[in-house]
């Protein structure tokens, strides 16, 4: 693929997507599905992509698995579990829960400040919500990497957070240059 014809279809993906936000569609998967007929293929498959994440990112759990259905997958990030951990509010379902594996096995260059503001969300949260992040915050903790970065970092306010004791040991035992 061309630069140029990439950088049209970002742009018009940019625009499609602009589009679905300003006239409230973007939540109608169907709709949003019929709307991308009259693109090209490569445009079509681009935006489903991002719109994948984005549906990750707002916790929408329902449009979520029928783009996964449809075999659409992204590249999960830190920014992403931040950005869907701070849209639970249910003790529903949620896309990081749904995710569990992928969430505990993922690497990323950038902890600080996701889990930053997952802790600061999680400490703001009233008891209810508390258990609704639960269950999500305890997969976040099983992650080597995420549990590594805030063993390396036990002077920031949320390491201690998320350091998880049993894993940390292991990291010790069997992947000590983690924790260097």
């Amino acid at each position: 693929m061309s630069d140029s014809r990439l950088h049209e279809i970002m742009a018009q993906v940019s625009m499609i997507h602009k589009t679905l936000l300003e006239d409230g569609k973007i939540d109608d998967l169907d709709y949003v599905t019929q709307y991308l007929d009259a693109y090209e293929s490569d445009i079509k498959e681009h935006y489903l992509t991002l719109l994948l994440q984005y549906y990750f990112q707002k916790n929408d759990i329902k449009n979520f698995k029928e783009l996964l259905l449809l075999g659409f997958k992204f590249d999960l990030r830190m920014n992403d579990i931040k950005e869907a951990f701070l849209n639970i509010k249910t003790n529903e379902e949620n896309v990081i829960e749904f995710l569990e594996d992928n969430v505990v096995f993922f690497k990323d260059t950038n902890y600080e400040e996701p889990l930053f503001e997952i802790y600061e969300y999680y400490q703001k949260a009233n008891e209810d919500l508390k258990v609704a992040l639960e269950e999500s915050l305890e997969l976040i903790r099983r992650n080597r990497y995420v549990c590594a970065f805030a063993y390396k970092n036990k002077d920031q306010a949320f390491a201690k957070f998320f350091i998880n004791e049993d894993l940390l040991k292991s990291l010790s035992r069997d992947l000590p240059y983690l924790l260097k």
